[in-house]
């Protein structure tokens, strides 16, 4: 992913997927190449994971202690509070505003392992990852306030924009059958190992 500095803020610590990639996965950072699969869990090891993409491709990952499983549910913008902290991909429209295509609400364990930030995506989007202001009027209609530094963002939430909440799950709740994004980097071997896994919530 080719990151850019937007500002003097940088990305340094986690990216996340924008919806209108067909995903919303969080990868935090690692050196080298990354790996992507995303599918349907075919078998579930202690060792690793095989997953099943829409190609019909079966796909072997290695699951270690150091594996991030990542439970994504979709809840509504109103579930939004001061204090939460987000994730949030957004386009930059002509007037410089800037309109949400996804939200990521991180769970609490997040917080001091992902860093105020905000980047221009290979796609062209904006990432914003940022706190909600501690303000009752944080979340106003369709308008979200983040805090980001000594600054602030605003960012127009239309209807169709996906809000999901995520929660770290234990990698024995894995089963066969589950739709998954596995996201890694090469190990010594050269085989992929998982970083994280993002389920979707049945």
């Amino acid at each position: 992913m080719n990151n850019q500095r937007v500002g003097s803020l940088e990305w340094t610590g986690l990216a996340v997927a924008g919806a209108a990639l067909v995903l919303s996965a969080v990868a935090f950072a690692a050196p080298g190449p990354s790996t992507q699969a995303e599918g349907t869990l075919a078998a579930v090891d202690p060792a690793a994971v095989t997953v099943t993409t829409s190609a019909g491709t079966q796909v072997r990952v290695a699951v270690t202690g150091d594996t991030v499983v990542i439970r994504r549910r979709a809840v509504v913008l109103e579930e939004m509070k001061p204090n939460d902290f987000v994730g949030v991909t957004a386009r930059r429209e002509a007037d410089g505003s800037l309109t949400a295509i996804s939200i990521n609400i991180f769970p609490p364990e997040f917080r001091g392992r992902v860093r105020e930030a905000q980047f221009v995506m290979d796609t062209g989007n904006i990432m914003t990852n940022a706190m909600v202001f501690q303000n009752v009027r944080a979340v106003l209609g369709r308008t979200l306030y983040l805090k980001l530094g000594d600054g602030s963002v605003i960012i127009a939430v239309p209807r169709d924009a996906q809000v999901f909440r995520l929660a770290i799950m234990p990698v024995g709740e894995l089963r066969p059958g589950m739709h998954v994004i596995v996201r890694g980097t090469p190990g010594p071997d050269g085989n992929p190992v998982a970083v994280t896994i993002t389920v979707d919530a049945q």
